[in-house]
């Protein structure tokens, strides 16, 4: 299982790749597509699911379903503040400060859970620290835009998603596991959704924005965050962060490949301290157990 729940996290990361890109191409006010990218999410998902979660309230009736209460909220409020955020800050800002997350699930795992780090771990997040930090200067070295705080919060609210879906999993059907917490974030995410003013007229008429909404569902979500469950069941959340340093990668080259972008060089650096800071976390780790 670990071995297959690393392989889905690959397709997964390749797939969360091409989030920010939908984003931008989706021009529906950013509530209303942090809202229904994990509700649509969870009505395709609830065919497929039907008879875990009738076997689920059989035999736990609706605690086993309210303690996937937590996590569906940190996600719902994740890809709130991820999506608002991404439309008021710098690519290279968002990125840098996404990239921090394996430092925020390290400084969890040594403060919350007092467990030391291996050195490993250490020169992996100095790698990843390091790439950050490159993006970081190569953006012109300047935070504090309410589209950093947002997307920090983004990052911050990922963090205690993972853990709370890794304690709250237990031996639940993985698409009962996966349905509710999408189908439950996107109903809490409705009312915010609704106050920002929905949908703008005529939004049915934009065939861009529907498409750009349909792939944000089906890959990013569907695929990518569905492996992040998977794999937070099988691998420690630490492991499964590192997987997030591959997405600015994919996202750069799909930017390439299917909107033209030219290429900017100068952060290809940072990219090869991301994926060397994964390579180097993954090798080590898969000779312990994990925690």
């Amino acid at each position: 299982m670990r071995r297959f729940a690393l392989a889905f996290l690959c397709v997964g990361a390749m797939s969360g790749g091409f989030a920010s890109i939908l984003i931008r191409l989706c021009r529906y006010p950013a509530p209303a597509v942090a809202c229904l990218r994990m509700l649509l999410a969870g009505i395709l998902l609830l065919p497929f699911s039907l008879g875990a979660l009738h076997r689920v309230w059989r035999e736990r009736g609706p605690a086993g379903f309210l303690r996937l209460l937590a996590p569906g909220l940190l996600l719902s409020a994740h890809f709130q503040c991820w999506v608002l955020g991404l439309r008021h800050t710098s690519v290279a800002n968002a990125t840098f400060l996404m990239s921090l997350t394996p430092v925020f699930f390290a400084l969890a795992q040594r403060f919350g859970a007092r467990r030391p780090l291996p050195a490993y771990t250490l020169a992996s997040l100095g790698l990843a620290a390091a790439g950050a930090a490159w993006l970081l200067l190569r953006g012109g070295g300047r935070l504090g835009r309410l589209g950093d705080l947002l997307v920090l919060a983004a990052g911050l609210l990922y963090v205690g998603y993972l853990l709370a879906a890794r304690r709250v999993a237990g031996d639940l059907p993985h698409l009962a596991f996966a349905q509710t917490i999408y189908f439950w974030g996107g109903l809490s995410g409705l009312p915010v959704a609704l106050l920002a003013g929905g949908l703008p007229e005529g939004a049915l008429g934009d065939s861009v924005s529907l498409a750009a909404l349909a792939g944000l569902v089906l890959f990013p979500t569907l695929i990518g965050h569905t492996s992040v469950n998977f794999g937070v069941r099988h691998l420690s959340p630490l492991t499964v962060s590192f997987f997030s340093l591959a997405e600015p990668v994919v996202a750069t080259a799909a930017a390439l490949l299917l909107l033209g972008e030219p290429l900017a060089t100068l952060d290809l650096p940072a990219y090869g301290l991301f994926l060397a800071a994964t390579l180097l976390y993954l090798l080590h780790s898969a000779r312990r157990p994990e925690g």
